[in-house]
Parts: structure tokens; sequence; C-alpha cells
């Protein structure tokens, strides 16, 4: 009997045991998600920092000289005399390119996209001409055509002024890029290099920038996520579409190149087949 008592701990002490146990265990999962929140709050703080960071010397460069190439193939005609970028997501550009026309020396913004495309390990940018329908399809594809459409809500028959004029569909993606914080539009003159350009900056008629008062009445598009677009806080934002995922893509194709690009593919071949499949012309499309 007395060996028995002796092997068998008294309840005291398992009742003591099970609790010290019981003390690490929840100690050791409140460190966990203290770590897990900690690790969380980084990378939220990590993700605002370059939500609202300019483009890289780099990428602009790439869509500078995918431009620059697009204008000498299709517009002989003309002189490049700047241009800026005003860059929705990582990957899907507005450009506007002041130009003046040789003969008779008229000026005027020609409005163009740049979208950023993968397949393999290329990196791909596609240069078009902008018009609303094209737009509604790279917003789409890019995930913020949702945001866009509810700004358009917030005024659906256009009757709220501008201090520029007449709202136009383009605009509402100017808005959106306002009013969810985006890094402010880059310009580029021969000789100068790139320089950010006033907050508001509207590429399509510069002298009229968007004012603070201008996209007030449309804030409420933005209120359910505090300012911040859903498409950089799921992290989308970042991923180019792979081409051969997005069907047909009309414009010209060139593929990134350091801090150029090279190679280029004629207008409208980019098929289902991605850009691969439509050959690399040989040569480069200068920067």
């Amino acid at each position: 009997m007395s060996v028995h008592r002796t092997l068998t701990p008294p309840l005291a002490a398992i009742l003591a045991l099970s609790a010290m146990t019981g003390c690490d265990t929840e100690a050791s999962r409140q460190r966990r998600a203290a770590e897990e929140a900690r690790q969380r709050q980084l990378e939220d703080s990590l993700r605002r920092e370059a939500e609202t960071q300019a483009p890289t010397e780099m990428v602009l460069q790439q869509v500078r000289s995918a431009t620059e190439a697009f204008m000498a193939e299709h517009h002989g005609d003309l002189n490049l005399e700047g241009s800026t970028y005003t860059a929705l997501t990582p990957n899907l550009f507005l450009v506007g390119v002041s130009v003046r026309e040789k003969a008779r020396g008229n000026t005027y913004v020609k409005q163009l996209s740049a979208e950023r495309l993968r397949e393999d390990d290329q990196m791909i940018w596609v240069i078009d001409y902008l018009d609303a329908q094209k737009m509604q399809v790279l917003a789409r594809r890019h995930g913020l055509e949702p945001e866009v459409e509810a700004i358009r809500r917030q005024d659906p028959g256009y009757r709220h002024g501008a201090s520029w004029g007449h709202r136009s569909w383009l605009d509402d993606y100017l808005l959106w890029h306002f009013i969810f914080g985006r890094p402010a539009a880059m310009g580029f003159w021969p000789g100068q290099g790139f320089r950010p350009m006033a907050p508001g900056f509207r590429f399509q008629d510069p002298a009229r920038p968007m004012r603070p008062e201008d996209a007030q009445p449309f804030r409420g598009a933005a209120a359910a996520t505090g300012g911040r677009s859903m498409i950089f806080l799921g992290g989308s934002a970042w991923r180019p579409p792979v081409a051969s995922h997005v069907g047909s893509v009309p414009g010209q194709a060139f593929t990134a190149h350091g801090s150029g690009v090279s190679g280029r593919a004629p207008m409208g071949s980019m098929s289902r087949g991605g850009f691969g499949h439509s050959g690399h012309i040989a040569g480069h499309a200068g920067s």
C-alpha cells in the first residue's frame, strides 16, 4: 500500500501540473497571436507605403521608350515635346503626349494607355490609343472598374460642376486616381528628365487641374475602405495579367528590356496564344 501511495501523485500535484501546462499553452497562443498581429501590421505598413510611391525610374523609362517607339511608328508627322504618365496601378498607365505638327505647328495632347502584361519570363508593355470603351476593358481587367463605377453612381447624370468645366468619362478615372491616393503623375521633358506633376493633374487639359473640392462629392465611393482601393488591399494591383489569358489585345506590344524596350509586334497581332506566338521583329524600339 505504501508503494502505491508513493507512485501515485497527490491530487494537488496533478491539478498544479495541469494548471501550469494550461498557462504555458495559453501564453504560447498569446505570443503567436501577438507576433501574427505585428507581422500583419508590418505588411500593411509596407503595402501602404508601396501604394503611394511613384513608379521606379526603370518602369518609367520602359513606358516612355514604348510610347516614343509607338509614336515614331504611327505619327511620323508629329514632333514629341514631352509626355506624362499617370499610374492607375503599377501595370496600367494613362499617357499624355504633347505633340506639335511638323507641317502646321499646331500643338495638342495625344491620349494613350500603357498596359503591362507578362508571358512566361517576359514583361510586355502594350501601347494603344485611349477611348472610353477600351479604357473600360482595361479597368475591368485590372480590377478598378467597380470602384470607378461607384464614383459614377455618385453623380450618374454628370450634374456636378467641376472647376475645369464638364466632367468626361476620362475624368472618372482621374477622380479614382485622386480619391484613392495614387502617386502623382510623372512628366518627362527632353533635357529635364522625369519630375512629379502637381496633385490633381489632368493630362488631357493640363491648364485646368482637379481641385480637392472637385473630388469631395465623390469621396463616398471610397469611404468603406478608408480611401484605399481593394485591388491594393488584396494585392492584385501588383500582379500583371497573363498575356495569353486576356484574349485579343489591341495596340502595339513591346518587350521590357532593362530601362527600355526591344522588339515589337504589329498592331492587333497579340492573340490568345500570347506575345511569344506573334513573334519578335528584329531591332530596337528606341528609347
